[in-house]
């Protein structure tokens, strides 16, 4: 392998590596907003420009954006602008299509188990099955089930509501 075949594998690599930090770092963000993080820097970091056309030795498009910016101006790097912004746009147009095309099947995976069955113990030490809807309540003070509260003790009924106050489950912020 030649050096240039080795600086590929290490740029490939680090790109790779930029690409999971920014999904990573967008695990916070609505899927398409995510999604099109990702799709940006791997269109910058990805896009490759022939510098050299008779051989057509390629280099990542940012590099010859850069140092072609600063040395020749910016009338030399508009063919390349145009064909990074070109590429940009079909894949966030995809990216918007995927989203949308798997916005209703994602709800569908998540709400196919919407029960469960568990056990639970009244205050008389009895077990029984009860069926509970995964679903969430906007606010985690109240029950879902008013006779979920009758069935506590008192001092489970207030581990309940210091236990639920404030927070906000983790199925209910993912998508």
């Amino acid at each position: 392998m030649t050096h240039i075949q080795y600086a590929w594998i290490i740029y490939a690599a680090g790109s790779l590596g930029c690409c999971a930090a920014t999904w990573w770092m967008f695990q916070w963000a609505w899927r398409f907003v995510r999604y099109s993080a990702v799709v940006t820097v791997m269109v910058i970091l990805f896009t490759p420009f022939a510098i050299d056309h008779e051989t057509m030795a390629m280099a990542p498009a940012i590099y010859t954006l850069v140092f072609d910016g600063l040395s020749l101006g910016i009338e030399s790097i508009k063919p390349l602008i145009k064909l990074m912004v070109g590429i940009w746009l079909i894949a966030i147009i995809l990216v918007a299509a995927l989203v949308i095309l798997t916005r209703r099947w994602v709800k569908h995976a998540d709400v196919s188990d919407t029960e469960d069955d568990f056990e639970s113990q009244n205050s008389s030490g009895q077990s029984r099955r009860i069926k509970r809807s995964r679903s969430f309540p906007s606010t985690h003070s109240e029950p879902t089930n008013r006779s979920e509260l009758n069935d506590l003790s008192s001092d489970e009924r207030r581990a309940r509501t210091e236990r639920m106050a404030g927070e906000v489950p983790m199925r209910a912020i993912r998508d």
